[in-house]
């Protein structure tokens, strides 16, 4: 049998640049300690990934189910340390984790690392005593530079909303307290992204802000000017979400209106808006193509990618998970949709995994294989 150890580096790293998706990077990195060396440098382009779905917690059981689009196949890990904790996911292999202790924790699925997080205690929490463990945290976002390919957690921002006011904080590991952002609006925030060594975040009369880390300068952008369709929404209903997503240096709004909580119906209920910021003009338009793009919508992490076919991932397309509830957490039922919603025909198609029960602190979502 062929030693596959002593094949020189030449040609270890030739085979390694036509690998395209994470499971064959996993594959490539077990042969033995010479290709696991290759494959750590990354001394080549690696094409982007498309996010991996996981699924929710299983009570008494620490495997995680995480579902692969590319080769439409379930792969199981155990994480125990997610295991009874809400977990917000990335595009940047991070999911940010909090337990009933109120303990915050960064932790990577993929490479097994974590990173503790300020406490909860450095906070500024209005009324927080009305609101549940899982509560505390309504979204968190974890961005990293972008001229950084590898996870390294040095180069991590994290930010959450937070609270029944729907503050704004910020932290980098090593902080020793969370760092709040004003709310020049004094109508909470609604959703983050990060577009070109810049953070944008909407606030929640259709306020768009610019934030500046460093100073904890807020400066709006255009003011309470929503695009006239989602300004009638405003303030948002429960069964509604405004989304923020970079898209290929390109800042995009999605509305999505889930009736199907209203109606108890079906995931082809879900409707979506699709709006691009015009910067010279300081307006929203709406979006009738995403281009060669698909978007990924979560309960938490949302983002746009450019739709490899090879993937297995349509262009044009919006891959969501929305949440219903027909009570208040934690008594109520919580039912999840998986569905493609198509920008051409506005059809909504379901996306079938296998059961998948959702807990009131335990949800499915996307999170990108980053290593």
């Amino acid at each position: 049998m062929a030693d596959w150890s002593k094949l020189p580096y030449d040609i270890i790293h030739k085979v390694a640049t036509y690998l395209m998706a994470v499971e064959d990077f996993l594959a490539f990195s077990a042969v033995c300690r010479s290709w696991r060396s290759v494959y750590v440098a990354k001394q080549w382009h690696q094409s982007p990934q498309v996010p991996w779905l996981m699924l929710s917690g299983i009570e008494n059981d620490s495997f995680r189910s995480f579902i692969s689009l590319y080769r439409n196949k379930v792969y199981n890990s155990e994480l125990p340390e997610v295991h009874g904790r809400r977990c917000w996911g990335s595009s940047s292999g991070w999911l940010v984790t909090v337990g009933n202790d109120l303990d915050i924790r960064l932790h990577n699925p993929f490479t097994r690392v974590s990173v503790n997080l300020p406490p909860k205690s450095s906070l500024r929490i209005h009324f927080g005593e009305i609101l549940g463990w899982y509560e505390i945290i309504e979204k968190a976002f974890v961005f990293k530079k972008p001229c950084t390919s590898h996870a390294n957690e040095e180069d991590l921002l994290v930010m959450i909303i937070y609270g029944p006011l729907k503050q704004l904080a910020f932290c980098r590991p090593g902080y020793s307290s969370w760092r709040t952002v004003k709310d020049i609006s004094h109508t909470g925030y609604i959703d983050v992204t990060h577009v070109k060594d810049q953070i944008f975040a909407l606030c929640g009369l259709g306020y768009l802000v610019v934030i500046d880390i460093d100073s904890l300068a807020v400066t709006d952008i255009n003011g309470p000017q929503a695009p006239e369709h989602v300004a009638l929404s405003l303030p948002l209903w429960h069964w509604e979400h405004l989304i923020l997503v970079e898209s290929s240096g390109d800042l995009w709004m999605v509305y999505q209106n889930h009736t199907s909580i209203r109606r108890r119906s079906s995931v082809e209920s879900i409707e979506f808006y699709v709006y691009t910021f015009d910067f010279s003009k300081k307006r929203w338009i709406r979006l009738s193509s995403l281009g060669d793009h698909a978007i990924f919508v979560g309960d938490n992490c949302s983002m746009s990618i450019r739709a490899p076919e090879r993937f297995n991932c349509k262009s044009n397309k919006i891959y969501f998970i929305g949440k219903r509830m027909e009570q208040r957490w934690p008594c109520g039922e919580v039912h999840v949709d998986l569905g493609v919603y198509s920008i051409t025909n506005g059809i909504s198609e379901p996306l079938r995994f296998g059961p998948d029960i959702p807990k009131y602190y335990s949800f499915p979502l996307w999170v990108t294989p980053t290593f």
